[in-house]
This record gives C-alpha cells, structure tokens and sequence, in this order.
C-alpha cells in the first residue's frame, strides 16, 4: 500500500517538478439570472465560501483578476475560520441556502457532502484536464470527481537555522532525535516548538497525522480507521493510540508558555520573532514571516516531521489543502464553471502560488514559493512522500475533535492515559456503532 500512495503522490507532483526546473457571509443576490443569462451580456453573481481565512487578502487578489477577465460575473466571496467552516458550511446547505461554490477537503469530508448529494458531479469537466490522472483519483470520490483540485502543501517542521547552528544540532531524522534537539533548546533558554493550540484545528492537524502515520506504517494497520467505523476495532487496541498520546504530552511540555491559550497566528508571531527553534505547520505562515522578519525568512529551514524512530518511514507528508466543488443546487453553474475553469488555469494556478505561497495542482505552475520550501525538493525528487490522509479517506469518523478535547483534560492533569482511551473508545461506541 506504501508503494502505491508514493506512486499516486510522485505523479501528482511530476508536473509541478519539471515546472521548477525548466466581504462577509451574505446569501447571493436574489435577482441574480440563472444560469446561462450571463452568455446574453447580463450580470451574475456567485458566491464563494473559503477556509482559506488566514489570506483573505490574497484569495481577494485571485477573485479581482478573475472578474476582471469576466466582468459580466460579481463573486460574492465569504471567508470562514477553519475551526467554524464545516459547521457552518452543513447548517447553509442543509437550510437551503445557495453556496455556489465553496472549498472542501478531498477525502472524508468530500465523501459526507456527496453522499448527501450537495456537490455536482465534476466528472470529465473541461477544466479537469488542466490536473494529472492520477491527482483526479487520488481525489476522487466513489469514482466520481466531485471536487477539483486546486493546491497541496507539505506538512512538516519549520527550524530556525540560527538557534541549531549555535547549539550544534542536526536537523532530526527520528522522533528521539526531534525530541532530544528540543529539549537542548529549552536547557538553551530558548523555546522549542510554537504551538498554537488554542485553536483546536492546529492541534488536530498533527494528532491525525501523528496517529495514521504510527497506525499504518509503524504498527501496519492501515484499515485501522475503516475497521474503527464499523465497530470491528478499538483505539486500545492500536500500539499507536499511546504512542500519539505519548507523542502529544512531550510536545506540550516543550512547547511555548500558555500553549492552548495561544492560537495559529500567536503561534507564528512567536516563531516569527527568533526565538523560537521549530513549528510544525503548512507553508501558510511564510507571508507572514516574511512580512514580519525577513531576515529569519531567509534563515530558516523545513524538514519532514519524524513520526516514528525508523528513520527510512520520515518521509515528507504532502497533503492536498483546498479542494473545490460546485453545489449541485446552484441556479448559476455555468457562471460557477467559469470561475473554476479559472482556477485550474496556469494564471489561476499561478496566483494561487504567490498568493497563498502554496504548491498548486494546475500543471506548469510556479513551485518555488520559498528559500525554506526548496530544502525538501530532495524528498519531491526521490518521491520520498506519503499522504497520511489516505488511511483516513474512508471514513467519515471526525476522531481528531472529541481528541483534542481527552488530550487537554490530559495535560490538565485531570485524566489519564488510560481515561483519553477509554474515552474514545465510549465515544467512538455511542456515535459511529
């Protein structure tokens, strides 16, 4: 199974490689025309709902060109917090109001609102053809493409390449040897890792990442999650289980002062101010650091985050971020189609890049986003990368919130180890058996 994610991972990226080498939530305007009307020169508007909160700014940009090549269609964008999106997101289709277009997460999440039949089918669309084969299966739902993809990011370790040179440290290749350049770190005076744990998104982007990793590739389970839906399997019985909880308690204890009191952006003002070693995140903070210190911008480095301690597993986990659909309900889908045609377009590909400073699924697109991205071009030419989400895209268990939730009463002091399993194991009982 190893060997096929790599296979779908390297193609998807193939294209992106030789490229490097050679306004508030607002329903859409009721007397918006219906499809079509906007081919007999009058105005449609659609709306765009987005998590990409953190760059309303950039994501404005892209929209501004879009209208400006297509000034017969208005996009009434509504961008989102994360931690809210889905919530709002099921509350809005499910009371029927039109979302034209709106980002989804490939996967799970794809698979929950198709399977409510909210997203049209975007199978053998046109603009389908600006993405390699294998990126379209890889994303695909049921057989079907109900999203399309727009942009990837690795998730991995941000290093402040100051703070390893002056104490001597190596960038880490097992997760004892993360662990122990942390804690030189602290006994240094200096800060190990920036958690921004306030949020719970930021949190639960490393637990379900830590935790299929261990589960499929150290303890090789990959079904793990699959059989934990249908009741066949426990969290106590997967080794991985502790070896996440595990993980986490080490993490919060060398992490910053007042860990789920600061959130994603306080997390990145901390790293951005150098005195910090390490942050494990997407490319999403570099416009900010670069905004902020533009010296530690140029003097920091990103290295895969070592899961495990066999160190042939740390391979670069590469991610799919947004991904995007269409409402099956939409009264303007060819205006949404034009939009999307857009998007997967090599100017549209282009401006998600420098814009969002993340890779992009559109072939031909720029890839160099940042001095600290180029350190993982080897990991992208050996096709040393793995999706974690994979083992997860099955399910539409959401595991990783109620979690978060266990592990903070953990490091409260007010559970155990053997209470956040348990736990889980009665929640997973009442909810999804």
């Amino acid at each position: 199974m190893k060997k096929a994610i790599n296979v779908i991972i390297v193609s998807a990226l193939l294209t992106l490689l030789l490229a490097a080498c050679g306004s508030a939530n607002e329903k859409p305007e009721s007397t918006a025309p219906a499809s079509g009307e906007s081919q007999e020169g009058k105005p449609v508007t659609i709306s765009f709902m987005h998590f990409k909160s953190d760059f309303t700014d950039g994501v404005a940009k892209i929209v501004e060109q879009f209208e400006n090549e297509n000034p017969l269609i208005k996009v009434n964008v509504q961008p989102v917090k994360y931690d809210d999106y889905y919530t709002l997101l099921k509350t809005k289709l499910a009371s029927g109001d039109i979302v034209d277009v709106f980002t989804l997460n490939a996967g799970a999440n794809t698979k929950l609102f198709s399977d409510g039949g909210y997203l049209e089918d975007l199978t053998g669309k046109p603009f389908l053809a600006d993405f390699e084969e294998a990126v379209l299966k890889s994303q695909s739902t049921d057989g079907k493409n109900y999203v399309m993809p727009i942009n990837a990011n690795p998730i991995a370790v941000f290093y402040n390449k100051q703070i390893f040179a002056d104490l001597g440290l190596e960038i880490p290749r097992t997760y004892d040897a993360l662990i122990a350049a942390a804690k030189k770190i602290k006994e240094a005076g200096k800060t190990p890792f920036a958690l921004g744990w306030k949020d719970p998104w930021t949190m639960s982007m490393w637990v379900t990442r830590d935790m299929p990793s261990n589960s499929a590739l150290v303890n090789n389970q990959p079904d793990f999650f699959e059989k934990l839906e249908t009741g066949s399997v426990k969290f106590a019985d997967n080794p991985a289980t502790r070896t996440m909880i595990e993980h986490a308690q080490q993490l919060f204890e060398l992490g910053n002062k007042d860990q789920l009191g600061v959130d994603y952006n306080g997390a990145v003002d901390l790293f951005a101010k150098g005195d910090v070693g390490m942050m494990y995140m997407g490319t999403w903070p570099l416009v900010d650091i670069q905004k902020k210190n533009p010296d530690l911008y140029n003097n920091m480095g990103y290295f895969p985050y070592p899961f495990s301690n066999d160190e042939s597993l740390n391979k670069l986990e590469f991610n799919p971020d947004a991904s995007i659909a269409i409402n099956t309900k939409s009264p303007n889908k060819e205006a949404a189609e034009k939009f999307l045609t857009f998007l997967a377009s090599k100017e549209g590909g282009d401006l998600w890049v420098q814009n969002l400073n993340s890779l992009s699924y559109v072939k031909g697109t720029d890839t160099n986003i940042a001095p600290a991205v180029n350190e993982l071009k080897p990991y992208f030419d050996n096709g040393e990368l793995y999706d974690s989400q994979l083992y997860l895209a099955k399910t539409t268990i959401d595991w990783g919130t109620p979690f978060v939730q266990s592990l903070q009463k953990l490091f409260f002091k007010k559970s155990t180890v053997d209470q956040v399993i348990q736990e889980m194991d009665d929640w997973i009982a009442k909810n999804h058996n």
